[in-house]
């Protein structure tokens, strides 16, 4: 998938994407919003190496700017258990979760771009019926990005984050045209 100078491409079983990952993970304004904790070398090979396989839930596409890598976005089926968390009864939804990890390339339009070309793929491709994002609510930021890309609030919720602290998170949707 690409547009313009900007390319997706699956994320590779490698030394050197999981370093990029690494020195993300590193960055507070990356981890602070998506795990919440730096991710050591190791926790990085394991979480994102069953996500390199070629039928993973979760397939993860590094975000390529001018050819250099910058970023990831990855979707995944949302779940019976999830779909009661968002409180959402529609077959074939998809959430989708982004960061880019260069910090000197945000605010640029990047993620705009990015977000809106794997929507494009899932409603296209997957037959996806509904997008879910769902940022912390205080990244404002992220929020202003996805409402950018048609993403609309529809609610508020409490859930543990990946350290296990409950955070208040913005439900965002994007229907099907």
């Amino acid at each position: 998938m690409e547009k313009e100078n900007i390319k997706l491409r699956s994320l590779k079983d490698d030394f050197k994407d999981y370093k990029l990952l690494e020195k993300w993970y590193q960055e507070e304004e990356v981890y602070l919003s998506f795990e919440q904790r730096k991710l050591s070398y190791e926790e990085i090979v394991d979480k994102y190496s069953k996500r390199t396989l070629e039928n993973s839930e979760i397939p993860v596409f590094m975000i390529k700017y001018d050819d250099i890598p910058i970023g990831i976005i990855q979707y995944k089926l949302i779940d019976d258990e999830n779909k009661k968390l968002y409180n959402l009864d529609i077959d074939n939804c998809y959430e989708i979760d982004i960061f880019i990890g260069e910090i000197s390339l945000h605010n640029k339009g990047i993620g705009k771009i990015v977000i809106n070309l794997i929507s494009e793929y899932l409603f296209k491709e997957k037959n996806a019926n509904l997008l879910v994002m769902c940022p912390l609510k205080e990244n404002i930021k992220a929020i202003k990005c996805y409402e950018g890309c048609d993403f609309k609030i529809i609610r508020e919720f409490e859930t543990n984050d990946t350290i296990g602290n409950i955070r208040k998170y913005e439900l965002m949707i994007k229907e099907k045209l």
